[in-house]
């Protein structure tokens, strides 16, 4: 059976993967880059699903550095970077994922503009996105229907 990593700061993505996609994946739900890591490092996974944002996650279990993202990007405003990694954080996740070497399908849910969704595929490979918890949608976009 395929395996699915999913990575969310929360509990709903993992709740409808299992919902939708037991018949075609063991799922694995974890919700730092840390822990993906470990997970993927421990036993492969075919795909990922990450959520974008990371609403509820603790800035000390987010990916990115603070205090550069808010002298580079927000005139040192720490809340706004802040704000920003936690908005950005499944990309950010995504890239450390890559830069360690796993380069399996990424989906996210979420209604990403052509422009941005062209650009996470040039910087990380396989990646797609569906606007909505599509059940149908997403088993194409992982590739299991």
């Amino acid at each position: 059976m395929k395996r699915l990593l999913v990575i969310e700061d929360g509990t709903e993505y993992a709740e409808f993967a299992r919902l939708f996609l037991a018949a075609d994946f063991e799922i694995e739900a974890v919700s730092t880059a840390k822990d993906a890591l470990a997970a993927l490092t421990a036993r492969a996974a075919d795909a990922l699903l990450i959520d974008l944002r990371f609403e509820r996650a603790a800035p000390e279990d987010l990916v990115g550095d603070l205090a550069g993202t808010a002298a580079r990007l927000f005139s040192g405003d720490r809340a706004r970077a802040l704000r920003y990694l936690k908005d950005q954080q499944g990309a950010l996740v995504l890239g450390e994922l890559r830069a360690a070497g796993f380069a399996q399908p990424a989906v996210f849910i979420h209604d990403l503009p052509p422009r941005r969704l062209a650009n996470l595929r040039q910087l990380y490979g396989d990646v797609a996105a569906i606007p909505s918890f599509d059940a149908a949608a997403l088993r194409v976009a992982l590739g299991a229907a």
